[in-house]
């Protein structure tokens, strides 16, 4: 309305004048206009003042200003007023229509109540408001979709919004290019402005400034989407060992007021195998959170977490993501040496030998010089004891000290037992006994080194302190297992999947009566457990764990865990599962010989994957001048060769690329060997999946978009004001404009100026009744 009403009054649009260029075109002859001008108004004011019809002065100076104005308006034809503006040749000056077809396009917020990208076919080819014919009538149009890159269409119909990324920059550049040496006069580009591409698009916008193409955008989407919730990140354990479960850690962000528990899903397929609930703080806040789930199958296998959308949600597609739960196959070594037959080590055994996983090898003195072996692979294996070499030792991927002192073990050995930790990998755990921590001389050890608790000899006991009361049951003596706030989350204490139920199950725990008092715990060190303050003393620290170098440590200062077999029922499984889950924590960095590394567990399709393989010898230093080789077998079960080139900055590394074409689970296998003799084997999978980062925080980035339009003397749109782009494109400068003159003395409004000026002074004369 407003513009139609302007035109009619000004004779022309308003962007003709924000754009048009004013001059007169009277030439030389300006000035006898200016005197011819002069003389009327000498005149005019002569007479004026001549008159005695007016009784009052300022009567008489009204009169006179009304009448000069619309004499000077009169005159201003005689000036030839013109305005230049600019135009286009039709048909001969391209416009690019870019429209972009990221997987954001279909949020179905649109203005016309679908979603963004049936806007733009509205916007386009509505057989009503359609902009696209107007638009043909002034250019030769051509079409391009772009994600993170741009192509030529023939139609809009030809587009799906499909695309993973949106990358403005290299879809303008293309644009540039593309139109390097034709008539390019304007690009219109229809985007919600999610650019998530990695360049820099300040370039390309100088670029576009310079060389006078405006760029003029509608923006489409909602600038807020109140309802909805994002499933931004979701990672497992690179390698969940067989028969134990995955940790798994989310990252969730909520627009919503979020009141009760959100529902988080694992599916197999379409078969719902897990779920559980989860406090989001909501208001766009992002919620780290994790969780223990333990998958039935037994291979990597591809799971789907999903988190329950919120009502009128209208983004449903950034809820779930893809997981892969790769469940290891090979088998880890465990040595565990006693100082003695005792009760705990009986009941850790058992837990451990029915891991499939896990090969528990052990020592037990029974004499000087006498050992009882168990889990040895030949009848030669640890005949001395523990062993004396690296080589021998770097076997085996922990180690569990028992009752033993620091004595029984040479100077050379207990070095070698922190080299094994620190270079090796390797995990390491003492237990509390008699002849543990203080009580077993471990002080100014290299031991005392790698635990994560300080070893204070003021605090060594001669006589183990008694727990028991006469007069209280089996059931109630002694003191409780109370896990900290970092224990209940650690996947070491993890019995139930939800916080406050796993702090239950550990309270109805039985309580154990043999503690060993240790020194300071290590800055980097974390408390899992501790006895409470109670009768029998202060609290102090029962589950410790640090990381030392390559490796992990562990202290735990009782040797009573087995009460809780049996004070419980037999078919009760905690004690089994806590060891299980503490000895597959202690060994999770423990490397092998050869070592697939990733840097992520999730990749997209075509996407160029760096793999990374690391090699050792036997005793764990770095091995060069490998011959490293691998097969990666796709989704379809075809097997493609790689092969690997040593990394120049680093000793033992190998490196290569892969690109997958298909999304699904790939399996890579790598084998190393050096001058024809085998080292190792390993195997490792990865998932590749297409990206949902074109979804997160998926709406309209107005300012953003507002600012690229006018960098480049383009203007941004809403789908409201789309009647006003053809006009704009076909009036608005550019590098290929042409201009028109045209008159502004026939400006209907200069006359209807005159005609108010004259009858205000007529009606002003009859109100004073003056002639």
């Amino acid at each position: 309305m407003f513009d139609s009403w302007f035109e009619t009054l000004f004779k022309f649009k308003l962007i003709n004048y924000k754009e048009g260029e004013f001059f007169f075109a009277t030439g030389d002859n300006i000035y006898l206009v200016i005197l011819l001008l002069l003389l009327f108004l000498f005149a005019l004011i002569l007479i004026y003042f001549l008159t005695n019809i007016y009784f009052k002065k300022q009567h008489k100076v009204l009169s006179i200003i009304l009448r000069s104005a619309a004499l000077l308006l009169l005159f201003l034809p005689l000036f030839e007023p013109m305005i230049l503006v600019p135009d286009v040749n039709p048909n001969k000056n391209y416009l690019p229509i870019l429209i972009d077809n990221s997987l954001s396009m279909a949020v179905a917020d649109g203005y016309y109540g679908e979603t963004r990208f049936n806007d733009i076919k509205k916007i386009l080819n509505d057989k009503n408001e359609g902009i696209l014919s107007d638009l043909e009538e002034y250019f030769k149009i051509r079409f391009y979709k772009f994600s993170n890159d741009a192509s030529r269409v023939d139609s809009i119909g030809q587009v799906q919004p499909e695309g993973v990324e949106t990358n403005l920059t290299a879809a303008l550049s293309h644009i540039l290019s593309d139109f390097k040496d034709l008539s390019l006069s304007s690009i219109l580009l229809f985007t919600d402005g999610a650019d998530n591409g990695k360049d820099d698009i300040s370039s390309v916008m100088e670029d576009l400034r310079n060389r006078k193409i405006p760029l003029h955008i509608v923006g489409l989407g909602h600038e807020k989407l109140v309802q909805d919730r994002e499933l931004l990140n979701v990672s497992t354990n690179k390698q969940v060992l067989e028969g134990t479960g995955a940790e798994v850690q989310t990252q969730i962000r909520s627009w919503n007021k979020e009141d009760s528990p959100v529902a988080l899903n694992i599916y197999h397929g379409e078969d719902l195998v897990h779920s559980e609930k989860l406090n989001l703080s909501g208001d766009g806040k992002i919620d780290n959170g994790s969780f223990f789930f333990e998958p039935d199958e037994k291979d990597a296998t591809e799971y789907i977490l999903q988190v329950a959308s919120a009502e009128n949600e209208v983004n449903l597609t950034n809820n779930s993501l893809s997981m892969l739960v790769d469940s290891k196959k090979d088998t880890i070594r465990i040595l565990y040496f006693e100082g003695h037959l005792r009760s705990d080590f009986k009941f850790i055994k058992r837990a451990l030998e029915d891991d499939p996983v896990l090969e528990f090898t052990s020592i037990t003195r029974t004499g000087t010089g006498k050992y009882y072996r168990q889990g040895i692979y030949d009848v030669n294996e640890l005949g001395g004891g523990f062993p004396v070499s690296e080589k021998d030792l770097y076997r085996f991927s922990a180690i569990i000290f028992g009752d033993i002192e620091a004595g029984h073990f040479s100077l050379g050995q207990l070095e070698m037992i922190e080299k094994f930790v620190r270079k090796r990998g390797g995990g390491f755990l003492m237990l509390g006994g008699l002849n543990s921590f203080a009580e077993g001389d471990y002080w100014n050890t290299p031991i005392a080194d790698l635990l994560p608790v300080e070893i204070n000899p003021k605090r060594r006991m001669s006589i183990q302190p008694d727990f028991t009361q006469s007069d209280e049951s089996e059931n109630e003596e002694g003191f409780s297992f109370v896990p900290t706030q970092a224990g209940l989350e650690s996947p070491i204490l993890n019995l139930a999947t939800n916080v406050a139920t796993n702090k239950k199950i550990w309270e109805e725990m039985p309580n154990l009566f043999s503690i060993n008092y240790l020194g300071a715990v290590k800055p980097a060190a974390t408390v899992l457990a501790e006895k409470s303050k109670d009768r029998f003393g202060d609290k102090e620290p029962l589950l410790t764990i640090q990381s030392y170098g390559k490796g992990k440590t562990a202290a735990l200062a009782t040797a009573s865990t087995w009460r809780w077999q049996m004070l419980l029922d037999e078919k009760d499984s905690r004690h089994e599962r806590f060891w299980r889950q503490f000895i597959h924590w202690l060994c999770t960095d423990a490397p092998n010989q050869v070592n697939i590394n990733l840097a992520q567990e999730r990749y997209e399709p075509k996407e160029e994957i760096p793999i990374r393989v690391s090699v050792y010898n036997k005793t764990y230093d770095p091995l060069s001048y490998a011959d490293v080789s691998g097969i990666v077998t796709d989704p379809g079960g075809s097997k493609h060769q790689i092969d690997f080139i040593s990394e120049l900055n680093g000793d033992g590394e190998y490196v290569t690329t892969f690109v997958p074409n298909t999304p699904g689970i790939y399996h890579i296998e790598v084998t190393a060997e050096q001058n024809g003799e085998f080292i190792a084997r390993q195997q490792q999978s990865f998932l590749s999946k297409t990206s949902k980062k074109e979804l997160y925080n998926a709406t309209l980035k107005r300012t953003f978009l507002e600012d690229l339009a006018n960098t480049s003397n383009g203007i941004f749109y809403e789908p409201s004001q789309i009647n006003s782009i053809p006009v704009n494109l076909k009036n608005r400068k550019s590098n290929t404009s042409v201009y028109r003159t045209n008159y502004l003395w026939d400006t209907p409004l200069l006359f209807l100026i005159v005609v108010v000026l004259l009858s205000a002074e007529w009606i002003y004369r009859r109100q004073k009744g003056l002639p």
